[in-house]
């Protein structure tokens, strides 16, 4: 299933996608690039630094370059991050805009099957203009290599449906927050997602 899905992302064309999100104060927009992966990097490492161990640094970094890795491969097209403290920290949240693996109306349904069989959560629905718009949730428990078996991330995904009648391709909407070993299930987890949820409700396709 993660096979055919990967093969459908890799061999999916420069998509259009032009669109506008809404961003509170503190975060800017980045491309999916060294910058960006940097940036979030040095976010989550100051949640860590007063009692992470070096095992637990390198498991932090390898786990983001993995994961701009894979949105490179994605084509994703926008990077935002915070990038003004809150309380004294940046917070190891992003949130990304990617093409979907779906070029045809027709594989909706068959993308949204394989979404919702490895999400926590999944919804759908409609937006305004009949058009779908889903919601889902994803965990990834434990970063790679020694020290990291507690911490993780949790991602929110919207997909929006495109236009009916244009030729876009429908997006995927991210958002992600790094966790710090125990903190999955925190109060500061849950308000950050929150504010994903928010920001990503903003979404919208620009005229053309």
């Amino acid at each position: 299933m993660v096979d055919d899905l990967r093969a459908e992302l890799a061999a999916n064309q420069e998509s259009e996608l032009e669109f506008s999100v809404v961003l509170p104060p503190g975060w800017a927009r980045f491309g999916v690039d060294a910058e960006a992966e940097r940036r979030l990097t040095d976010n989550m490492m100051a949640v860590l630094r007063e009692r992470s161990t070096p095992a637990e640094t390198m498991a932090v970094r390898q786990f983001v370059r993995a994961g701009f890795t894979e949105l490179r491969r994605q084509k994703a097209v926008a990077c935002y991050l915070p990038v003004a403290p809150v309380d004294d920290i940046v917070i190891p949240a992003s949130i990304t805009v990617a093409p979907a693996p779906v070029r045809s109306p027709d594989r909706l349904e068959e993308f949204a099957q394989r979404v919702e069989a490895k999400s926590v959560v999944f919804a759908r629905g409609r937006d305004e203009d009949g058009l779908e718009v889903w919601r889902w949730e994803q965990r990834r428990s434990g970063l790679p290599g020694e020290g990291g078996e507690d911490a993780g991330s949790r991602t929110v995904s919207y997909l929006f449906e495109a236009p009916r009648g244009s030729r876009r391709t429908p997006a995927v909407v991210s958002g992600s927050l790094l966790y710090a070993p125990g903190e999955a299930e925190s109060d500061f987890a849950e308000d950050v997602l929150v504010l994903l949820d928010a920001i990503m409700g903003t979404f919208t396709w620009s005229a053309r």
